[in-house]
């Protein structure tokens, strides 16, 4: 059997998260979260894809792309939570498993992620004020691989 391939994939901001809420962020930044999350791929012989982009056109671009060779996804759709249609779509016609991530909580959002047009297919909701949701969503989406490995 071929190695897993898990894509994680960003939405737009997390480039000024960092910066724009420091004090609940701190230094965290997309090349920090990718050291650490390579790091949990590496140990679980996994190989990943990191992928990051304000526009919503190019992430269903980079999911069908890359589609024929995915094993699941790790995915933070962030300001797409609501009108992300598209990218639903690329992810239900993958026909592999994905986890939603978001660098936040309900209440310091107002409550807006409840109201997630992806977490109806995911496997898995993951969310938290660090990067560390990655490193879950990750371990999530490896777990639901493992486990379902014989289905």
């Amino acid at each position: 059997m071929s190695k897993k391939m898990i894509a994680i994939i960003n939405g737009p901001n997390i480039n000024i998260l960092g910066k724009r809420e420091v004090n609940v962020y701190g230094t965290e930044d997309w090349n920090s979260i990718e050291q650490k999350v390579k790091a949990i791929g590496k140990k679980i012989d996994t190989e990943l894809l990191f992928y990051q982009s304000n526009y919503e056109g190019d992430i269903v671009g980079f999911i069908q792309e890359h589609m024929d060779n995915l094993s699941g996804v790790v995915i933070n759709p962030a300001a797409f939570t609501k009108t992300g249609y598209s990218i639903l779509d690329a992810l239900n016609a993958l026909n592999s498993p994905y986890v939603e991530v978001h660098l936040s909580n309900i209440v310091s959002r107002g409550g807006w992620h409840s109201e997630s047009i992806f977490t109806e297919t995911a496997v898995g909701f993951i969310m938290g004020l660090k990067g560390y949701v990655y490193e879950l969503g990750l371990q999530a989406i490896n777990n639901y691989l493992e486990g379902n490995k014989n289905d």
